[in-house]
């Protein structure tokens, strides 16, 4: 009789751990569920899209700009700033509205 309740004993131990397997297997799947969302590369580009941006446009100008020296890239720019403000200048003075 004794044996027989520790049987019963037994089996419902087993039941009650098979009851705790399964909620923790579910735990981890839903756990492992939300790491693959958060690692998925659409959700991953989605949610930093305009830093991602920035640094493919400030890499695409190292790269396209690779060889030549500041002097090179600046004395154009500098050029047509100085250009276009002497137009405006001019164009001031003409009016008088300066």
């Amino acid at each position: 009789m004794n044996d027989s309740k520790n049987v019963h004993e037994l089996e419902f131990d087993l039941q009650d751990e098979k009851l705790d397997l399964r909620e923790d297997f579910e735990q981890i799947t839903e756990k492992t569920r939300e790491t693959r969302a958060e690692l998925n590369p659409t959700n991953f580009v989605r949610e930093r899209i305009f830093l991602l941006s920035g640094l493919a446009l400030a890499l695409g100008f190292a790269i396209g700009y690779r060889g030549f020296t500041v002097e090179d890239v600046g004395k154009p720019a500098a050029r047509a700033l100085l250009s276009s403000v002497g137009k405006q200048v001019g164009k001031r003075a003409i009016h008088g509205i300066w």
